[in-house]
């Protein structure tokens, strides 16, 4: 069995992430696939498919959802703290200088475009971690792991010119059952065959490795988030496009001359047709139509080019319904928000679980305690509305709730200062007063006199 063997269902889920992939991206990625995503209709010639194709339009879904998920998540940074020994994770969690908030990024876009990512925990220097998506992961059993990946080799003949291959990196043990990586490549014979060109053994201070460190964030079979939106958005897709070109030939009305339309030397009359001009045509019986279209079929593709857009709103892309219609207490806008913040809590839940996975490993490889993790659960926007901070007011100045408890309402409803916390303000308030004067002495500090 070779070592490109991919794993039963690698050829589907990589057609599930690919599709919500493309439509992140918009048309420069979903046009110039043609018939992949848009069918070719009977008797087009490729001229006219072409044309058909460019008249298309893809309704941004995905990628605003996408944004709209991950801002959602990260409206707070995660609890992260790592001890000195390891707190260079903070600005480089992965080698490249990104930074332990962009990794939790990208591992929240890979559940929503992919369903599952895999994170390999490397050390040289230091002990870092590379995310490999789930296209990359190739195949997967107890005895091993095969990643693929890419290279760049120069061309023999021109140093200016490189050449994009694929190698594969299999994650296994040897015969004592030791953790060992072997790199695969294609052999020099020009055929398809690969043979192992380097092979390592990782340490942990010259230890042998036992385990793999490798952490899946889901099962490789998980669907993407994001995957139902970008189906029917796919459907938007051919709809819009089966609307334009329809449009395309119906739209403007086309004339018709019928009678005799010579001159007397029997030559055909130059007809004009628009304002301000005039024509003379002699024969009694001629006469002039406009064809245009009529019917339900344009407006029965536009109904359901709507319909669409609205079942992606209800999906998850908000941004694409109209919000306008009056104004909604904070806690319509909750209860609205309720199924969105179920999916947010099961993408933070899985983060979680995945963060803290990768901080074993790396933690025990760097021998550092496990730092602590938690990504953010305040997912919606709760700023308290002028009703509900008068309610708590009245029911904090009646005595039924401490000074503690109200100031830890505000802190929750987003109307202190950044980075003021309950106690801090309750200092504040300690030191200043708690008269809203600024501070001011008012014995000191004549008041103003308004005539």
């Amino acid at each position: 069995m070779p070592i490109n063997t991919q794993y039963n269902g690698y050829d589907l889920a990589v057609k599930k992430s690919t599709r919500v992939r493309d439509f992140g991206e918009g048309e420069f990625a979903v046009k110039p696939k043609g018939d992949v995503y848009l069918p070719v209709l009977g008797s087009q010639t490729a001229e006219d498919y072409d044309a058909y194709l460019t008249r298309g339009f893809i309704i941004p879904a995905v990628e605003p959802t996408s944004l709209a998920i991950c801002g959602a998540i990260m409206r707070k940074p995660p609890v992260f703290e790592p001890v000195a020994s390891i707190d260079y994770l903070l600005e480089d969690f992965d080698g490249e200088e990104n930074s332990s908030t962009k990794f939790v990024e990208g591992m929240i876009k890979e559940l929503l475009y992919a369903g599952s990512a895999g994170y390999l925990v490397e050390y040289s220097d230091k002990a870092i971690v590379k995310q490999y998506t789930k296209e990359s992961i190739i195949n997967v059993s107890d005895d091993y792991i095969i990643l693929m990946q890419e290279y760049q080799e120069y061309d023999k003949d021109d140093k200016f010119v490189q050449h994009t291959k694929i190698e594969y990196l299999e994650l296994t043990y040897d015969e004592s059952g030791n953790y060992i990586q072997n790199l695969w490549r294609e052999k020099e014979n020009g055929g398809k065959e690969f043979g192992i060109v380097d092979s390592i053994m990782p340490t942990n201070r010259g230890v042998a490795l036992t385990s793999i460190p490798f952490v899946f964030s889901d099962k490789l079979v998980a669907d993407p988030i994001l995957l139902h939106l970008a189906n029917v958005n796919l459907d938007q897709y051919r709809m819009s496009t089966d609307h334009r070109h329809g449009l395309h030939w119906t739209a403007l009305p086309t004339l018709f001359l019928f009678g005799d339309l010579r001159d007397e030397s029997g030559n055909k009359k130059q007809i004009k047709v628009g304002a301000g001009s005039a024509n003379h045509i002699d024969d009694g019986d001629a006469r002039v139509e406009l064809l245009e279209f009529t019917g339900a079929g344009i407006g029965s593709l536009k109904a359901a080019i709507d319909d669409n857009i609205k079942t992606m709103a209800s999906i998850g892309a908000k941004m694409l319904t109209d919000n306008s219609g009056g104004v909604r207490s904070a806690e319509t806008s909750r209860i609205e928000a309720s199924s969105e913040t179920a999916t947010l809590s099961t993408i933070a839940n899985t983060v979680d679980n995945t963060m803290a996975e990768i901080l074993e490993i790396l933690a025990v490889w760097m021998g550092a305690p496990i730092p602590e993790f938690a990504i953010n659960r305040d997912f919606i926007d709760t700023n308290l509305d002028p009703q509900s901070l008068l309610a708590y007011l009245q029911v904090f100045q009646s005595g039924g709730m401490s000074l503690d408890s109200f100031l830890s309402l505000l802190v929750k409803g987003e109307l202190l200062p950044k980075d003021i916390s309950a106690l801090d303000e309750a200092d504040r308030i300690e030191t200043t007063g708690n008269d809203f004067n600024g501070g001011i002495d008012e014995e000191d500090t004549p008041l103003p006199v308004f005539e």
